[in-house]
């Protein structure tokens, strides 16, 4: 029989589904058939204003080099930048995949998806700077985690949700938000929704028993609602996955609306929400006597006596992400645009607590210790132990823009505002192997005696933070080709942590710190002829510390201070008729580096030391013949620590410096070529990801290896239909791409490409 929230999935699956069916046939009887696809988000390569929609994105009907490039830059570009239309989207990224492996097409960035393209969990790295240390934004709507700006690539959006992505490698301007702007952003767009009545289903089918449709739905403009229209956007898909035992479901629901109100001013809404489920450990990875054992695929089993097996290790996610948009001319120069918006994440996680233990460490009974006596010694018993966890938190906030015209220029102001509300974060340690019986959990009390605390209670945490920053841009136009805009930006964010059990020392914290800064920007874009500009960027950025720093004995919040960088670019971007390419050069100082030692019992957090981060990039794409492209883009990416030492607590503490920091690609490459007339598209790519290593200093036992995807892509379109073929990792590339270090070496995990992989999919627009 089926839960509750289960029957609750399919009611409001069922119900969208049926309101979408509805709406088309609602039009069909308006005597309009429905006809076309909802129209792709093509970011203009000309337009600068790209990251505050003050108006709908433009469409544009780019020729040449341009229009097929899969990573370009805008001539009014005031920073590096790679920008992904949807016809890119749809050629060379898996059906399932998400927005990592989008921008995976562009120069500095690199990461892999373990259990296939957008079938589970990934993260990318931007020049070094890992998830968490630069932006990701949808609509221009900054979002990411409330215990620290990371993300979860498949608990919102899909890449049938997102219909253009810019990548900026660079704080921007004064008015590009979010918490983390010192890295960069990620900046996604929901799908443009069509003039047209009419829609499209397409299903796909791939390796690991991988199933996935997606059904898209248009109004077009309704006329009794003064012009509105509404777009509806449903996926489902389920998968075994690449690694073993990996299966997962996730369904998407996503409808945006843009309703004209009168004269210029018009609303936009969306509301999406996303559900997964998933088997796989809540700290997945195989050792090297496992990956021996099974093979390079291995994460979980159907053995329950080790902590491998699948009903053990349990992720179920639910979120969902609103916004409201008012746009609209104040004025004849005042534009005005303001976005109210939340965003929910719900994560329920029942795992084994080590999913590194070889068949000797089972047989041993290391570490499968349950104490049944609250305070007593740990008997061994062979079960196996494990936990669940929840986190849930809750963020809202408004965004304001001013844009008015100037003599000179325009000059752009406004002020964001946010709060986040954490809560309950809790962990619970149970017995694994009896599971939840009728009584409940059998608990199993491992954690050290505390008066007052549940001995089986690991954590349980509320926090939060509460910011704010206006901003302003002035945009100078000195001459008709030299534009300048200095800008400012305030931080104020406050970081609040509310625990009785707080998360490592178990202990009460209750308190909070707020940082603020005062960011500055300066750029500028000479236009150098009509298609072609060259670029340069000064600016600051801002990182503040997570709740993790607050989880020691003695937190020592109040002694610490913003990760800052300082961040000097400078590039060209040129359009040409057979020839598109851009190329930049960047030097960015890191400061106030976060570092973590312990002496004694101690856990400790501090500010030492930084990195200095430098490269080149660029990205060209040459119309061989008519029908033929020829793309190149890549970066050369240096990430170095700086030395620097004091002493805590009165221990001499050493950071060595002049070697590349942990996780940070020395290089990345993408060539390839695409073929394309009225029926056939065929692209052939290859993304290299240069040398790096998984521990600081450079440690041989932890080098990764250079590694490379080669993907073939076949699209046959007649008409209405659209038939594709594609192979993934064509020359089944199995390289580590990770490593995660553990305890000690033996239980070091590792993560590798998956193998090669195909999906085919069919799609008919009606």
């Amino acid at each position: 029989m089926r839960s509750s929230s289960a029957r609750a999935r399919t009611i409001k699956s069922s119900w969208l589904a049926g309101s979408a069916l509805a709406l088309c046939l609602t039009a069909i009887s308006g005597g309009a058939a429905c006809a076309a696809d909802e129209a792709p988000v093509k970011i203009d390569p000309e337009n600068p204003d790209y990251g505050v929609r003050v108006e709908e994105l433009v469409v544009t009907g780019a020729a040449g080099a341009i229009s097929v490039a899969p990573s370009k830059a805008s001539l009014a570009a005031t920073q590096p930048q790679s920008i992904i239309d949807r016809k890119t989207i749809d050629q060379f990224v898996p059906a399932t995949g998400d927005y990592n492996q989008v921008i995976n097409l562009t120069p500095s960035l690199s990461g892999v998806s373990f259990s296939g393209p957008g079938l589970g969990e990934s993260k990318t790295v931007l020049r070094g700077f890992k998830d968490g240390e630069y932006n990701i934004t949808y609509d221009g709507i900054p979002w990411g985690d409330a215990n620290g700006p990371t993300h979860h690539s498949t608990s919102f959006f899909p890449s049938s949700t997102v219909g253009a992505v810019v990548v900026d490698r660079g704080p921007g301007e004064a008015g590009q938000l979010g918490v983390a702007s010192f890295g960069g952003s990620v900046n996604m767009f929901s799908p443009e929704v069509s003039d047209t009545r009419g829609g499209s289903q397409s299903v796909t089918a791939g390796s690991w028993n991988t199933w996935m449709s997606v059904t898209k739905l248009s109004s077009g403009e309704i006329e009794q609602l003064n012009n509105t229209k509404i777009l509806l956007n449903l996926q489902e898909l389920k998968t075994d996955g690449a690694l073993t035992y990996n299966s997962a479901k996730a369904y998407n629901q996503l409808i945006r609306a843009v309703v004209p109100l009168a004269g210029s001013w018009k609303l936009t809404l969306l509301g999406t929400w996303n559900y997964t489920q998933v088997y796989t450990n809540d700290s997945a990875g195989a050792t090297l006597t496992q990956v021996a054992l099974y093979g390079k695929n291995f994460a979980l089993n159907n053995d329950p006596k080790t902590p491998n097996y699948y009903k053990y290790n349990n992720v179920t996610k639910h979120t969902y992400f609103n916004y409201a948009r008012l746009t609209g001319d104040v004025t004849d120069s005042l534009k005005l645009e303001n976005t109210v918006y939340s965003y929910y994440y719900k994560n329920d996680t029942e795992s084994a607590l080590d999913a590194t233990l070889s068949p000797a460490d089972i047989a041993a009974s290391k570490g499968l210790q349950i104490t049944y006596t609250p305070g007593g010694k740990p008997t061994v018993n062979g079960h196996i132990p494990g936990y669940t966890k929840l986190n849930v938190y809750k963020i809202y906030g408004d965004i304001l823009h001013l844009n008015q015209i100037v003599p000179f220029g325009e000059i752009k102001a406004g002020l964001w505002w946010e709060k986040a509300d954490t809560g309950p974060r809790a962990r619970y340690d149970y017995d694994a192997t009896l599971g939840h019986g009728a009584a409940g959990w059998t608990p199993d009390y491992r954690q050290k005696v505390l008066a007052g605390v549940p001995q089986y209670l690991e954590y349980l945490q509320y926090s939060g933070w509460d910011q704010y920053e206006p901003f302003v841009d002035v945009v100078w136009n000195a001459t008709d080709k030299l534009t300048i805009t200095p800008g400012v930006k305030y931080v104020s964010e406050k970081l609040s942590v509310d625990a009785d059990v707080n998360q490592k020392s178990r202990l009460p914290y209750h308190g909070s710190k707020t940082f603020t800064k005062t960011l500055t920007f300066l750029t500028a874009n000479y236009k150098i002829a009509d298609n072609m500009s060259a670029y340069a960027q000064y600016a600051t950025g801002f990182l503040l510390p997570d709740i993790s720093t607050t989880q020691a004995v003695n937190p020592n919040l109040n002694e610490l201070h913003p990760q800052e960088s300082t961040n000097y670019q400078a590039g060209v971007v040129y359009h040409g008729g057979k020839l598109t390419f851009d190329a930049d050069a960047y030097y960015i100082d890191f400061t106030n580096k976060l570092q973590t030692t312990t002496v004694g019992t101690e856990t400790v957090n501090f500010n030492l030391g930084g990195a200095t981060y430098k490269g080149v990039e660029g990205a060209v794409t040459y119309a061989a013949l008519d029908n033929l492209f020829l793309f190149a883009n890549g970066s050369l990416n240096e990430a170095k620590a700086q030395g620097a030492s004091t002493t805590i607590l009165g221990v001499p503490v050493t950071v060595v410096g002049g070697k590349q920091i942990a996780g940070a690609p020395k290089s990345t490459a993408a060539l390839g070529g695409l073929y394309r007339n009225e029926e056939w598209s065929i692209s052939l790519a290859d993304k290299f990801v240069g040398e790096q290593w998984a521990a600081e200093g450079e440690p041989s036992a932890y080098r990764i290896k250079p590694y490379s995807s080669l993907d073939l892509t076949v699209v046959y379109n007649l008409g209405r239909y659209r038939l594709e073929a594609a192979v993934y990792n064509l020359l089944d590339s199995q390289q580590a791409t990770s490593i995660k270090p553990g305890k000690t070496v033996p239980y070091d995990q590792y993560y590798f490409q998956p193998e090669r992989n195909f999906q085919v999919s069919a799609k008919v627009n009606f």
